[in-house]
């Protein structure tokens, strides 16, 4: 899990901890690709030379249920929910395009593995329901399946495409002296349109049209103008449809009879199926640093600057020096890096398996040791006792060491007073001894499997492929540290 732009962590599952976890806020990603429904629609560029970009699909949530209790196991259920894993799809539509719809039915899902390897597929499926911004800018669909991750996962890996409709633009069309009254009829372009009810109150006149569903999809928005051609307060309330037939609803802040109604309209609509591949895990990925007191000078806690300070706002901090490296720290070579982390750890020696981790990023690599211990009791999930055990266990282990939650914070501010090198040795014990039966121990540590294949180095820097993930490595006074990017 990413908790800052300074600090990466790993999460482990069946190779290593070296996936980054994602569970992204759903509104504030959305939001951040809306605009304002009352603005007027853009026209789109023309066509570029270039093929248009693809849209993009990405985590935006995972949720993941155990068994319920009480009464047939169901009479209690976490989150209210059915027992199984969920991830939440967030789409966002090429610049310049539109969601227009998206259809379940004709999604796939292909594949559904933790990172332990083992497959998911229990009764998956792509959910009913998606749901599409009005101004057609984002779209979350949610993907599930019955069975949950196995002992140690704290990752998922999830596969298909999803058929959605987009559209290359819109533009407005008018339906002027709309007669406010039920069953009133009026023409937009060659389409019939009705108005089912028209109810006034005080302030304002609830508008329900009758339109054929396929024009449904078509709206983009919806705006409302008097007489003299003033715009009207209105907005969407709602929508809904009956086999072909559809109803829009539309609240807006007139008592005039007689008015002109604008339908923004998508333009060119075509169907596509779009593949994804995209990994979710528990934690939370804190994004990009914030402007604010965070971005003061050095020295400055307030985040104010006096007016006699100088020093150009924009500039670019200078660079940091490289860190200081003892004669025990790194390795010979990308192999050896890789193969005193594995043989280290299995020794339950935290002090080795650190000392080949660049190292800036040793708190991160703890952090992510820390949210791994923290899960360890969902692997229990079906077993009431065997996970209250596991989750004494795990507050004695804490305690001991002094590591308190949250530990999402600043790994610097969670190890801060603690003993990493101590924690981590005693970590690798903990996860081999809460080893599944039938599991290998090996396989619960945070450190990679396997030999690297596919190692190129550039000067000081090395790229090589892990249980099928590209690790970075660097150099530094010889010695060769694994990277957590």
């Amino acid at each position: 899990m990413r908790t800052s732009s300074r600090g990466r962590t790993f999460v482990s599952g069946a190779a290593f901890l070296f996936c980054v976890v994602v569970l992204l806020i759903i509104g504030t990603r959305i939001a951040a690709a809306q605009r304002p429904a009352s603005r007027p629609a853009q026209r789109p560029a023309a066509a570029p030379s270039a093929p248009p970009a693809p849209a993009q699909v990405s985590a935006a949530a995972i949720r993941v249920v155990g068994p319920g209790f009480g009464a047939n196991g169901s009479e209690l259920r976490p989150f209210n929910e059915s027992p199984g894993t969920v991830v939440v799809l967030a789409i966002q539509p090429p610049r310049g395009s539109g969601i227009v719809q998206i259809d379940d039915h004709a999604s796939t899902l292909d594949a559904f593995s933790d990172d332990k390897g083992q497959s998911l597929l229990e009764e998956g499926r792509v959910g009913p329901f998606p749901k599409v911004a009005e101004d057609g800018s984002a779209a979350i669909v949610e993907v599930e399946v019955r069975a949950r991750p196995s002992a140690g996962a704290t990752s998922v890996t999830v596969q298909g495409s999803i058929a959605i409709t987009l559209a290359a633009g819109s533009k407005p069309v008018r339906a002027a002296g709309v007669r406010l009254e039920p069953n009133q009829t009026f023409k937009l372009g060659t389409t019939t349109m009705t108005i089912g009810e028209a109810k006034t109150d005080e302030e304002s006149t609830k508008i329900t049209f009758g339109l054929p569903r396929s024009v449904l999809y078509t709206i983009r928005d919806v705006r409302v103008f008097d007489a003299r051609n003033a715009p009207i307060e209105a907005r969407r309330t709602g929508s809904g449809y009956f086999n072909e037939k559809a109803e829009l609803m539309v609240d807006a802040k007139t008592k005039d009879k007689t008015v002109t109604v604008e339908f923004e309209l998508w333009q060119n609509p075509r169907t596509v199926k779009i593949p994804f591949n995209v990994q979710a895990g528990v934690g939370v990925a804190a994004g990009a640093r914030a402007s604010g007191s965070g971005d003061a000078p050095a020295g400055d806690k307030s985040g104010k600057r006096d007016a006699g300070d100088t020093r150009d706002a924009g500039a670019t901090a200078p660079p940091e020096p490289p860190p200081v490296v003892i004669a025990t720290d790194g390795a010979e070579s990308v192999d050896a890096v890789v193969k005193q982390m594995q043989t280290a750890a299995l020794a339950g020696k935290g002090a080795q398996v650190l000392s080949v981790i660049y190292p800036t990023e040793r708190a991160a690599f703890g952090q992510g040791v820390a949210m791994t211990l923290a899960f360890l009791p969902m692997a229990s999930m079906s077993n009431e006792k065997e996970g209250e055990q596991v989750q004494k266990e795990l507050d004695a282990f804490f305690a001991k060491h002094q590591l308190k939650p949250p530990f999402a914070r600043e790994p610097a501010d969670l190890f801060k007073g603690v003993d990493l090198p101590a924690f981590v040795s005693d970590a690798m014990v903990f996860l081999k001894n809460h080893a599944k039966k039938g599991d290998k121990p090996g396989d619960m540590l945070p450190v990679p499997s396997g030999r690297p294949e596919n190692v190129k180095i550039t000067g000081d820097t090395a790229v090589a492929t892990l249980s099928g993930k590209e690790i970075k490595f660097t150099k530094l006074t010889g010695r060769w540290f694994i990277r957590l990017e």
